[in-house]
């Protein structure tokens, strides 16, 4: 039992980081379409920044990746164009087991949204 419980412990809270870093993938997923979705709506580039902060948290440092991290429709944008977003955050795993197995820590996870202009 002494050598087991070790074990069973790593896997679950392996299971634990593996069920976060899935959850913080689909939240920065669905951050980064609305974020999309704002600049496709002739929003700025800070609207854009501020719906995915507000949607991702405020004390979640986010990078926007040059060139195009944050790219907006113009109010005379022509049809066919499109807004996009690619966002980036870090994930830091609470055992050593993810890191182990990904090779890197932190992890950065990435998304990017696409939306046509709707001007």
């Amino acid at each position: 039992m002494a050598i087991v419980l070790p074990v069973l412990l790593l896997i679950l809270f392996g299971i634990i980081d593996m069920g976060r870093l899935l959850q913080q993938h689909i939240q920065l997923t669905a951050a980064a379409r609305e974020g999309a979705r704002v600049g496709a709506l002739n929003g700025t580039v800070t609207d854009v920044k501020a719906k995915i902060t507000s949607i991702v948290g405020a004390g979640v440092p986010l990078t926007y990746p040059a060139p195009g991290g944050v790219t907006v429709c113009a109010a005379a944008s022509l049809a066919g164009s499109d807004a996009s977003v690619t966002v980036q955050r870090t994930f830091q795993a609470a055992t050593p087991l993810l890191a182990w197995i990904s090779r890197t820590t932190p992890i950065t996870i990435s998304a990017k949204g696409v939306m046509s202009c709707l001007g």
